[in-house]
């Protein structure tokens, strides 16, 4: 297929300010908007300190909570590794910083309430440039904003080399004398990237500061609480919402894919509105089929502390922060962490000014890898290969052949390029996102979100296409100063529109039908089908009609929280969550019409070759038009009511937190089916004859009530510990058993904050050291198992009489002993950081037991017995592995800075036990391999020629060109026994990703590159080759003939007739490594000079160019995606995008 990518760049967009910075901003415009002079207040307030050994960041914040002093200082100026002791009764801020800070060679200015901390020299390089009476001087003005545009107020703008300077107001104003002479002013904020400006001629000076790298001061959801990155003892993850914002994959769960160390992400399909990924989070711990029952190995999704909604859902524009509690940090949501706990944070309103923003991209869209069918003269030389190595008739002559190859005679000898002929070159993708946050004097503050999204498919004929329409609203409410409340709303509309074939008989069939057949007739007309319809051309319409799927999603909390004045620390909060999901779908499905030839009507010229013939429309796929209609909707509703406690005493600091939640859940679901249309055009189910109706219908319910604590504690801000409890009622046990319990404990040592490691190892600027058990749990499988279950049946006569009654008959046998499954896990680790900041290193180590697996017991009771047990708690799974996280991060000067970093990980498990057939021989015992091993013959090369096949034991009819299975037992005959178990055929086991970013004045690259490691998919999914279906191209070069013998290729081949086809005796011929590197995203960032806009009311605007799956660095083999991983599913999708945002 044409790869028409010249002149498509994608140009993106850089994302949202993160809220933490604001938080500072907010506490900031708190103290600036109390009109006290500064004298009077510092000469008012005084303090009794008394610190050992403490850092000056401790001081400060010490310094804050007993006062409204804010400290204005820069990160490399003010660290972690500044240690004071203070010992003071009733005094002065001034007093203390004038003990403390020279011991640093830091100074100080106290501006209103704020005091600003800058290096001794600025002070003192130039004291004759500081304001002096009768030095001439004049007045700069200006506004200081963040990457949002949004004002920040507190600000410290300094005259370099003086003491000169002020803060920004509210707005984000200043206005400072300086003297005649003064050259440089310097911007400065916590959290901020600091900046200095030349004033030149110049009396107004806007800036835009950016943000630092967060690093231990970043604040991560860790489940029901945030804490920040130094405090955190769990192995958790996290990515802020700008940095998937700017990819423009399909949903959420893509754009994840190489950015969080531990998840392993897998597309298994890229058709709009099916494209959502799996993730994993540290592998599998349990048995079950995951493409089936997907839920089993689910990691847990929380959104803004509702658990089980749609990661998939979610606008990336509306994200704030994502973290993944990998560990015993998961214990903390229990009965369902087991598979890990992936919590959403959503972005919240700021006070200050409305901030208006909008933003779009305009996506191009094509397949990353086609996979490569023969065409005719190729198809026709395998398939008479085959024919001729069986002594078979042959279907095509030599002549037909060569008319194929030449395309000389298209009605006779057609070439058709079935996958060209329904794949578009480029189709189309597009966003909007309109956004508005803002927030009063008094703490109210909102954010309204709402988003578009459209999503075509690759067909050349439009009909398969995805729509989203989101809108958030989270607003907060403060009634007093002692209560508050919010409501959050989300809703969505998921739109789909699909043909009534699946993409597998779509797609899929591209590419099997043969090439010798006429996907267009040279006049233009759909040529015919060799079975069911399947003219993709045709079946990729709306010709035979449409599945239209729609889903309407509401989701409300309401929350209040008290916060006790008479005790410290305390705050008790309550809300309630309803989630409503409507699903409705319509499938309407008609005959379409294909076109056969009338031979006996064709023209020929003077050569005998057709020029024009007659052809015959006939109706092919359905019989006669018919409806199916289907709605389910599900209601989910939680309560939640907690309290949490948090206070410092001295060095010890504490936290406790506990609750109660209950979650309902009740869904029903119906539908009904009317065939017989008289006509197309009234597309209702009463329109429909009464022959061959049918309806149907199911309900089910599902209830868990949970007890919830955890206690923080830490001393001197080195040692810590978090223990967590969790009790869970679930409604799927029986009444007496349904409660598990559920702990964990984490310990950690900041081994950095020792004297020992700062006076022997400071070159380690900061290092913790963790450790962490819990037990999580797991409650699958359907609700009542402990019970009898009785259905009706449909009926018999019962004596003489001829009425059919119904009867009632019992389902499946109870297994009253169910209970929860139970996942134990351990965590060691480190973080590091190095050389000030410049190298840090993380790793995990980790291993978990699953324990009480649901599962079958198919040893006691063999599938041939025709008897059936219930499922039972019987299985056991192992889980061990560990993750690496590396990097490289540095500021080359005021205009250049990069982000270097990289993360892996690997995951191993092993079936412990589970209930497994006696088996001849030990190679063939699944217990003790990963789950999904695969029971197949070892393919080990091609027979060159007949003397090799007698030299080695082969099969029967064995011969030149077949496939080589090993000899495993050694009996000299290849049998049964002689299947091994291939490994890595579930997920692969290595999972990576790494980026970079980098800033250069104006303009920002984030790079992503993201690969796994061994992971073997079969290469063949539908066995109809030959006769009945094309072949691949990879089974067409290299193949065997008698003239290449040398070869990792096999013979032609027929369907099923060789005893090397997958379905006869499947080998590891038939499985290739999907082993692949991707550079996964790019997105090239250029943010507008505010200087542009003037008075156009626009506060900032960007530009960008940005692609995803971009294109393949390495793949263990290239024949088709090896993501998806499947020849005949839709394939991945590489996008690449333009867009801009603009704030106001």
């Amino acid at each position: 297929m044409e790869q028409n990518t010249k002149g498509l760049l994608s140009l993106f967009l850089r994302q949202l300010k993160k809220i933490h910075r604001v938080s500072i901003a907010l506490m900031l415009l708190m103290a600036l908007v109390v009109n006290v002079q500064a004298s009077s207040y510092s000469e008012s307030v005084k303090f009794d300190l008394k610190v050992k050994q403490a850092s000056l960041k401790e001081v400060f914040q010490t310094i804050t909570d007993q006062s409204e002093f804010k400290f204005i200082y820069n990160n490399d100026v003010v660290n972690d590794n500044q240690k004071v002791t203070v010992s003071t009764t009733d005094a002065r801020v001034e007093e203390i910083l004038d003990e403390i800070l020279p011991q640093h060679k830091l100074a100080y200015k106290v501006i209103d309430r704020q005091v600003i901390v800058f290096p001794e020299e600025e002070k003192s390089a130039s004291p004759a440039k500081s304001s002096s009476v009768g030095q001439q001087e004049r007045t700069i003005s200006g506004t200081v904003t963040d990457e949002e545009g949004a004002p920040l107020p507190g600000v410290s703008v300094v005259v370099k080399g003086t003491t000169t300077g002020i803060v920004t107001n509210a707005d984000g104003e200043y206005s400072l004398e300086v003297p005649e002479d003064a050259r440089t002013l310097v911007f400065s904020f916590v959290g901020m990237r600091t900046q200095e400006v030349v004033i030149g001629n110049q009396t107004n000076i806007d800036v835009v500061l950016q943000a630092e790298t967060i690093g231990l001061e970043e604040v991560i959801a860790v489940g029901y609480a945030s804490q920040k990155k130094a405090n955190i003892v769990g192995s958790v993850t996290s990515v802020s919402g700008e940095k998937i914002e700017s990819i423009p994959s399909s949903d959420v769960t893509n754009a994840l894919s190489g950015r969080m160390p531990g998840s392993v992400v897998i597309q298994g399909s890229g058709e709009p509105g099916q494209n959502q990924a799996t993730i994993l989070v540290r592998g599998r711990t349990t048995l079950g089929d995951r493409g089936d029952n997907p839920e089993l190995t689910a990691p847990l999704v929380v959104i803004d502390g509702i658990p089980g909604r749609s990661l998939g859902d979610i606008d990336p524009v509306d994200i704030e922060s994502i973290s993944v509690l990998k560990d015993a940090s998961a214990a903390i949501y229990g009965s369902t962490a087991a598979n890990g706990v992936i919590l959403v944070t959503t972005k919240q309103g700021t006070t200050g000014k409305p901030q208006l923003s909008y933003q779009f991209y305009q996506g191009f869209m094509q397949p990353t890898v086609l996979p490569e069918v023969t065409n005719a003269g190729d198809y026709a030389t395998m398939l008479s290969e085959f024919q001729d190595y069986e002594n078979k008739p042959r279907t095509f002559s030599d002549e037909d052949i060569d008319l194929f190859y030449s395309g000389r005679d298209p009605w006779e000898h057609p070439n058709s390029d079935w996958v060209g002929d329904l794949i578009a070159n480029w189709t189309t993708t597009t966003k909007h996102n309109v956004s508005l946050n803002g927030g009063t004097a008094n703490g109210m503050s909102y954010y309204v979100s709402f988003g578009y999204k459209n999503e075509e498919a690759i067909y050349k004929q439009e009909s398969t296409n995805y729509r989203q329409y989101n809108l958030r609203a989270n607003l907060d409410i403060p009634i007093t100063e002692w209560f508050s409340t919010s409501i959050d709303y989300a809703g969505f509309l998921n739109s789909k529109l699909y043909p009534t074939k699946s993409a597998a008989d779509i797609y899929g069939q591209s590419t099997r039908l043969v090439p010798t057949q006429w996907s267009f007739w040279p006049t233009g007309e759909p040529g015919p089908d060799i079975e069911y319809g399947d003219n993709p051309v045709v079946t990729s319409t709306l010709e035979g009609g449409y599945d239209d799927q729609k889903s309407y999603v509401n989701q409300v909390t309401f929350s209040g929280t008290i916060t006790p004045t008479m005790i410290e620390g305390l705050s008790l909060n309550a809300s309630f969550s309803y989630d409503a999901t409507n699903f409705y779908r319509k499938r309407f499905r008609k005959p379409w019409i294909l076109y056969f030839p009338k031979w006996d009507t064709a023209v020929r010229d003077s050569e005998g070759y057709i020029t024009d013939m007659e052809l015959t429309p006939t109706p092919r796929g359905y019989s006669a038009p018919e409806l199916a209609e289907d709605y389910d909707r599900d209601i989910r509703m939680l309560t939640n009511f907690n309290f949490n406690y948090a206070r410092d005493f001295g060095d010890h600091s504490i936290n406790l937190f506990g609750a109660f939640e209950q979650i309902d859940q009740k869904g029903n679901w119906f539908g009904a089916f009317r065939k017989y249309y008289i006509s197309d055009v009234v597309q209702t189910l009463d329109a429909g004859a009464d022959a061959d109706q049918d309806n149907w219908g199911s309900m089910d319910i599902y209830a868990r009530k949970s007890w919830i604590g955890r206690f923080n504690y830490s001393y001197q801000g080195k040692y810590l510990l978090e223990a967590i409890f969790r009790r869970d009622g679930s409604l799927k046990f029986p009444p007496d058993s349904r409660w598990g319990n559920f702990p964990g404990l984490l310990l950690g040592w900041r081994a950095s904050e020792e004297s020992f490691w700062q006076e022997n190892l400071d070159f380690i600027n900061y290092f913790k050291l963790k450790a962490t058990y819990g037990k999580m749990g797991m409650d699958p499988g359907d609700p009542f198992q402990y019970m009898n279950k009785y259905v009706l049946g449909s009926g018999l006569t019962m004596s003489s009489g001829k009425v059919v009654e119904t009867v009632v008959q019992q389902e499946g046998v109870a297994n009253p002993y169910i209970t929860w499954e139970k996942q134990t896990t351990y965590n060691l680790g480190f973080e590091s950081q190095l050389l000030d900041n410049m190298f840090s290193l993380d790793a995990d180590f980790f291993y978990s037991k699953r324990s009480d697996i649901l599962t079958s017991r198919d040893a006691s009771v063999p599938g041939f017995t025709g008897l059936a047990l219930p499922d039972e708690n019987i299985a056991e799974v192992d889980n061990r592995g560990f993750e690496i996280i590396a990097g490289y991060h540095k500021e080359i000067n005021n205009d250049f800075r990069f982000d270097l970093s990289g993360n892996i990980a690997y995951n191993h498990n092993e079936v412990v036990f589970m209930d497994e057939p006696e088996r001849a021989v030990p190679w063939q015992q699944r217990t003790g391999h990963p789950y999904g091993a695969q029971l197949l013959y070892n393919a080990i090369g091609i027979f060159a020629d007949q003397a090799e096949v007698d030299a080695l034991p082969s099969w029967t009819d064995a011969g030149p060109g077949d496939v080589i299975f090993e000899d495993v037992s050694g009996d000299g005959e290849i049998t049964a026994d002689d299947r091994i178990l291939l490994d890595k055929t579930d997920a692969p086991e290595i999972f990576y990703g790494i980026s970079l970013d980098a800033t250069y004045k104006n303009w920002t690259l984030s790079v992503l590159a993201q690969g796994q490691g061994t992971y073997y998919r079969m290469n063949i999914q539908d066995g109809r080759r030959g006769e009945a279906g094309n072949y691949f191209q990879w089974s067409f070069d290299n193949r065997w003939t008698p003239e290449n013998r040398n070869t990792d290729v096999a013979r032609a081949y027929n369907r099923d007739d060789a005893y090397w086809a997958f379905d006869v005796n499947n080998s590891t011929y038939h499985y290739d490594n999907m082993a692949y590197c991707r550079l996964k995203n790019a997105v090239l960032t250029y943010h507008i000079p505010n200087e542009v806009f003037g008075n156009s009311g626009i506060s900032r605007a960007s530009v960008y160019f940005s692609g995803n799956n971009l294109f393949l660095i390495y793949a263990a083999q290239k024949n088709f995606d090896p993501e998806i991983g499947a020849p005949m599913t839709y394939p991945a999708i590489r996008t690449l995008a333009i867009g801009a945002r603009v704030t106001f």
